[in-house]
């Protein structure tokens, strides 16, 4: 079940990876429309698309890891927290279309989000890595 936990850590830290250089896609992407032509809030929507659908990804990672967690009774609180870091992103994006101000704190969730699942998952491999070499 550790592999598990390992493996789940790691795709969740990936796929935030993938889901903040999909965040700076959709900003540029609207410079870029707006270059050629002009731009309306759906042209901007649909170059976050992407952004969302990870998100999505996201959050459900985080989910089986928090499952994986429970079954292998490890590292429970720190699955929980970042599931729960995952929900308050979803609300936090759900609130920055309505006031711009929450979009700041939807940028400095993700960072929270980025820095707990890298770390989680680098301390996995480093541990794995120490136990096959005892």
């Amino acid at each position: 079940m550790r592999a598990a936990f390992r493996i789940v850590a790691s795709l969740t830290s990936l796929a935030v990876i993938v889901q903040v250089g999909l965040a700076g896609y959709g900003a540029f992407n609207a410079i870029d429309t707006a270059d050629k032509r002009s731009v309306t809030k759906k042209t901007i929507e649909n170059g976050f698309d992407p952004h969302g659908i990870v998100g999505t990804i996201v959050l459900v990672l985080m989910l089986i890891l928090l499952i994986v967690a429970l079954a292998a009774r490890y590292k429970i609180r720190i699955a929980a927290i970042l599931f729960g870091l995952g929900i308050v992103q979803l609300l936090l994006a759900a609130g920055g279309t309505s006031a711009a101000w929450v979009g700041f704190f939807h940028g400095v969730n993700a960072l929270a989000i980025a820095g707990i699942a890298g770390s989680l998952a680098g301390n996995e491999w480093r541990a794995a890595r120490v136990a096959s070499t005892t």
